[in-house]
């Protein structure tokens, strides 16, 4: 049992070692105590904005963040429609959306980055199964099984983050007064993750908001 015990702990260290890991996950949020999330009827979701260029990324990734994002509103227990529905219904020359919903949502990509750190060549001690010829009482020859601790360098690696940071705020369409808001900040260590992080931040988001909105 305890031979089990320690081939288990090496097998979770090695893991934590290799597998990715989230680095760091941080939700600040801003809640109007006094808004009546109750009454809401409608939400207009209005078009995804950032000052990252996503244009060379192609339209099928553009697509996808827009479907994410939309899909992910599907949480709230209301009705949704994006801000082109929302304008076709007010008159697209109106800045006024309080005819049409109760609540417009504007989200903001602020960092869809990469980065990478180097984790420097080190040696740690692991016990290690070993076999050894010997012989019985009557000298029959047999095979021992034994453990020994040993040291095992690993080379230096390179570690891939990926980064994002999105916000989310929620305004009444008659006071155009912010009632709910969050910033969702995010790195982890794997390459290219965003695409996952992104889904989680929102599908995060909305069932947050939909918690107020029942």
């Amino acid at each position: 049992m305890y031979s089990i015990k320690k081939i288990f702990g090496v097998m979770f260290l090695l893991a934590c070692m290799f597998l990715p890991q989230t680095v760091s996950a941080e939700k600040n949020d801003f809640k109007d105590k006094y808004y009546n999330f109750r009454g809401v009827q409608r939400v207009v979701l209005m078009n995804i904005s950032s000052d990252i260029d996503f244009r060379n990324r192609g339209n099928i990734f553009i697509q996808k963040l827009r479907s994410t994002y939309q899909k992910s509103a599907g949480k709230l227990k209301c009705d949704v429609i994006t801000e082109d529905d929302a304008r076709r219904m007010s008159g697209y020359d109106s800045r006024d959306l309080s005819g049409v919903a109760d609540l417009y949502i504007e989200c903001y990509i602020k960092d869809w980055s990469d980065d990478y750190y180097i984790v420097p060549e080190r040696t740690t001690w692991e016990r290690k199964k070993m076999y050894r010829t010997v012989r019985d009482r009557y000298g029959n020859r047999y095979e021992e099984e034994y453990y020994t601790t040993v040291p095992v360098t690993y080379p230096p690696r390179r570690v891939d983050v990926s980064k994002m940071a999105v916000t989310f705020e929620v305004y009444d369409t008659r006071t155009g007064k912010m009632v709910f808001g969050r910033e969702d900040v995010r790195d982890r260590e794997d390459k290219d993750a965003q695409d996952g992080m992104y889904g989680r931040i929102c599908n995060s988001f909305f069932q947050d908001l939909g918690k107020l909105i029942k």
